[in-house]
Parts: C-alpha cells; structure tokens; sequence
C-alpha cells in the first residue's frame, strides 16, 4: 500500500518544476448517456466520453525563466503545456492541457498568491513506479 504526503508531491509543466505550490488537484470525469425506453420505470445509464481538468494554487513567484511565468505565456497565447501531477518521484498523473485560468491575488497584510486552472485535451495517464 502506498501512502503519500506533501514532502514527496510536485507539479511540473513542460518538464520545468512548478516552485512554491501548496496544493493540487485532478479530477477526471466521464459523461454519461441516460437509455429511456417506453414503458421502463428506471432509465439506464452507459459510460460515454471522458474528460480532465486539474487545478493548482499556492505562493505567486513570476521570474523571466520560470514555470509560472511559462504559464502566463501559455494562456496569453493558446498554446498546449504538458502537465505532470507527481505523488512521488515514480508515480504521477500527466497529459497535455490548456491554461483556462489565473487568479493572481495579493492582501497588503499577507503575500500573493495564484491559482491555476488547466483544461485537459486528450488523455490523462497515469504513470506508475516499473517493479
């Protein structure tokens, strides 16, 4: 049984480590297609298309060679970023997504902070440790 903690988590985005996030999310869903017919007193459902998004938040830290800097430019310009979400070393999930959101936010008695919100375009895998 593998249990995981904070220590040993991470986000990278074009293979450039993601510095200073606090936390992170991926929710894969699928759709489902309700079956009705004449007379039935229930309807069935069938699994149909999948999809995936992933969020991240945590300190700001905009440098000229950074990943979020790297993110910033990517939403400017539509371009698709490689997404990893890493448990640990060996064991992460990771697709190519589009940056759909940043929210930059900053209190004059804390620090600023940003979220990120990535849309899934094809696959999410999941990557585990080889035996």
């Amino acid at each position: 049984m593998a249990l995981y903690s904070g220590v040993t988590g991470s986000i990278s985005i074009d293979e450039i480590k993601i510095a200073h996030m606090a936390n992170w999310s991926v929710d894969l869903t699928k759709e489902m297609i309700e079956v009705v017919s004449f007379g039935d007193d229930y309807k069935e459902k069938v699994p149909s298309i999948k999809d995936w998004s992933a969020s991240f938040d945590g300190s700001a830290d905009f440098i000229a060679e950074g990943g979020q800097k790297e993110l910033h430019d990517a939403f400017e310009s539509g371009a698709k970023v490689e997404a990893e979400f890493y448990l640990d070393d060996d064991t992460f999930l990771g697709g190519e997504a589009f940056v759909e959101s940043l929210s930059i936010s900053h209190a004059a008695d804390g620090k600023a902070d940003i979220s990120i919100g990535l849309a899934g375009s094809g696959a999410n895998i999941l990557t585990l440790p080889t035996p």
